[in-house]
C-alpha cells in the first residue's frame, strides 16, 4: 500500500518507502526467500544454503521423534506415556515449523523438507527397525 503524498505549499513531496520482500503465492526457485523468520535467510547466498539444510535437519528430527515416540509405546506405564506427550508435542511443534517453512512457497524449501522426512524414514523407521529385530536388545533413542 503506497503513503499518499504531502502537500507543503505549492509543492507535492513523496514519502519515502521501504522496499519489501514479495511474499511468493506460487512456487519458485530462488535464494531471495523469507523462511521461518523475518529477514532470514535474506539475500545471502550462504544463508539460503544453511536454511535449507536447517529445514532438511528439522525435517529428519521429526521423524526420529516418530521413532523414538514409537519406542517408547512399548511401556504402560505413567512415567513413559508422560514421555510419550512430551515427544510427541516436540515432533508436533517441529513439524508444524517445517509446514510454516513450506509456506515460502520455495522450491529448494520443499525439496529439503521432502528429502528429510524421506532419508528420515528409510532410515529410522527401515534400516533401523530391521537392525532392531536382529538385535533385540538395542534401543535407538
Amino acid at each position: 500500500m503506497a503513503l499518499p503524498p504531502m502537500n507543503v505549499g505549492n509543492m507535492t513531496k513523496v514519502m519515502p518507502r521501504k522496499k519489501k520482500m514479495m511474499m511468493h503465492m506460487t512456487f519458485y526457485w530462488g535464494k531471495d526467500a523469507l523462511i521461518l523468520f523475518k529477514g532470514w535467510p535474506g539475500t545471502s547466498t550462504p544463508m539460503y544454503a544453511l536454511a535449507i539444510v536447517f529445514v532438511f535437519f528439522l525435517a529428519l528430527l521429526v521423524e526420529w521423534l516418530a521413532h523414538c515416540n514409537l519406542q517408547m509405546s512399548k511401556s504402560d506405564d505413567v512415567s513413559s506415556g508422560l514421555a510419550q506427550t512430551l515427544v510427541y508435542t516436540l515432533r508436533v511443534g517441529l513439524g508444524f515449523m517445517v509446514m510454516l517453512a513450506l509456506m515460502s512457497f520455495n522450491v529448494g524449501v520443499f525439496a529439503a523438507a521432502v528429502s528429510g522426512h524421506a532419508l528420515g524414514f528409510f532410515f529410522f523407521r527401515v534400516i533401523v527397525k530391521t537392525s532392531n529385530n536382529n538385535d533385540a536388545s538395542s534401543n535407538a533413542c
